[in-house]
């Protein structure tokens, strides 16, 4: 029993590790910087800016969105509920709650604001920047859901997965609304949260 918990946690922690090193590094003393890093690559996406590019990552931008990323977790949910064991049903939905949940949490704690360098191509979130939700959103469910089933191409569904995760955290930078280290940390985080879930959901499949 402590086990089952203790591991989950230690997952948990890193991920949430991985975003206070992260926010030391940027927001270091609660003073917020843009590392040349961070300044190159706004610059050269903002050089690469065209309608055609607007129009697509503005919509392709909302596959991070918890208006897409719930539905898809809660069906998820569904019909494993059907198929399968409770742990099973709740592991998308878990993921994506503690990736989620840890990611409105540091914003709040970080106060990182958004990018200003360059003209945002759609309204500015309320929220603060680090880190990126729709990052850690979508990586969280997608991840999952390839976990969830590691059988039948596995290849196909992963290389699908990376490509929607890498489209989604370009958009963010693209649209200029997220700084890259917002989605690179983002990223990381959310590989924690999964890997958190999956012993919680796949211990309680063997314990029940």
């Amino acid at each position: 029993m402590v086990r089952r918990i203790a591991v989950p946690v230690a997952w948990l922690t890193g991920s949430a590790g991985i975003l206070i090193i992260g926010a030391n590094l940027l927001c270091a003393g609660g003073q917020c910087r843009v590392p040349w890093f961070d300044a190159a690559v706004l610059g050269l996406l903002s050089d690469w800016k065209s309608n055609e590019l607007d129009t697509f990552f503005a919509a392709i931008t909302w596959l991070g969105s918890l208006w897409v990323v719930v539905p898809i977790a809660v069906l998820m949910a569904w019909k494993e509920y059907w198929r399968s064991s409770l742990g099973a049903c709740l592991f998308v939905p878990l993921s994506l709650f503690l990736a989620s949940s840890l990611a409105h949490i540091t914003k709040i704690m970080v106060e990182r604001p958004r990018p200003e360098l360059y003209p945002a191509s759609i309204p500015l979130p309320v929220d603060w920047s680090f880190p990126s939700a729709h990052a850690m959103q979508v990586t969280a469910c997608l991840l999952a859901m390839v976990l969830l089933h590691k059988t039948g191409h596995l290849f196909a569904k992963a290389l699908g997965a990376v490509v929607i995760v890498l489209l989604v955290v370009a958009s963010r930078a693209y649209l200029q609304v997220h700084f890259p280290t917002d989605v690179i940390f983002g990223i990381v985080a959310a590989i924690g949260c999964v890997l958190a879930a999956q012993k919680l959901t796949f211990e309680q499949r063997k314990v029940s």
